[in-house]
């Protein structure tokens, strides 16, 4: 419903694949196959492509699974009883389980945020960075095989080779001359923040504001697509931008809700 040549900006985190079940119909990531997860991914994309101005920015937080994921794994990671979660998923027409890819070994990482950012430029879509964030306080893993991983992607994507980029609001200006902090430094080494809003993703702050500094302008629109308890919003309105959010999750939307109606009465935003 938005018209075209309309947004600013648009940050946003998908359901990462086979990690989480939040609760509702036809949800994003609980697809059977990596590659349907894909296609949702992409039609976001291309769906968001018009809506964006010419000169906007578009940044996706990302993060990869393994082939040997299945289903029960959504229902571990909520402390559910694996039975009760499989029959819930059943009765909605659905295995529970992923459908294995025959090409691929057990254990494989997929890179599905490098397929992902790969199938957007074929849709012409301009990557400018995939910048690594550093997460050493992430969800520990009780694996012995190999290391845990401590990092996910933020892909920087634009439309032309012209778009509104301000390095100078970001720079580090301790330093002479003020350097660019680059896409792997202790800029992004960004801890994960702790969870008070019953939302299993909770952006940090510190993560979204770069993005909104460097690739918005001020009073700039930000969409989000995958809006949870309103993160991005509450950092779009820090930083005296505007702010568009969806969110699937009845839930979710009431959190959000409450949440950016205390901050934008403590902003005076209305």
């Amino acid at each position: 419903r938005m018209p075209d040549n309309f947004l600013d900006c648009v940050i946003t985190s998908p359901p990462y694949w086979q990690l989480r079940d939040y609760g509702y119909e036809g949800q994003w990531g609980l697809e059977p196959t990596y590659q349907e997860y894909l296609e949702h991914l992409w039609s976001l994309m291309d769906a968001v492509y018009p809506k964006l101005k010419d000169g906007g920015t578009v940044w996706i937080n990302l993060g990869d699974s393994y082939s040997t994921q299945s289903g029960t794994n959504v229902a571990l990671s909520k402390g559910l009883d694996v039975k009760h979660y499989t029959a819930r998923l059943q009765n909605r027409g659905e295995s529970g389980k992923l459908i294995k890819d025959k090409n691929l070994p057990n254990k494989c990482l997929l890179l599905i945020p490098h397929r992902f950012a790969i199938g957007c430029i074929e849709r012409g879509w301009v990557l400018r960075n995939d910048i690594v964030w550093a997460k050493r306080n992430g969800t520990p893993e009780s694996v012995t095989d190999r290391f845990s991983k401590k990092h996910e992607y933020m892909f920087f994507f634009v439309k032309n080779e012209k778009y509104h980029f301000d390095l100078n609001a970001v720079k580090d200006r301790n330093e002479q001359g003020g350097r660019n902090p680059g896409t792997v430094s202790d800029f992004w080494d960004i801890p994960t923040k702790p969870n008070k809003l019953n939302h299993f993703a909770t952006y940090n702050e510190s993560l979204i504001s770069k993005p909104i500094l460097a690739g918005c302008p001020e009073g700039g629109i930000i969409y989000d697509p995958f809006m949870g308890t309103g993160s991005t919003a509450e950092a779009a309105f820090k930083a005296g931008r505007k702010y568009i959010g969806s969110e699937m999750s009845e839930e979710y939307c009431k959190i959000a809700e409450k949440r950016l109606k205390a901050l934008t009465s403590q902003l005076n935003l209305f």
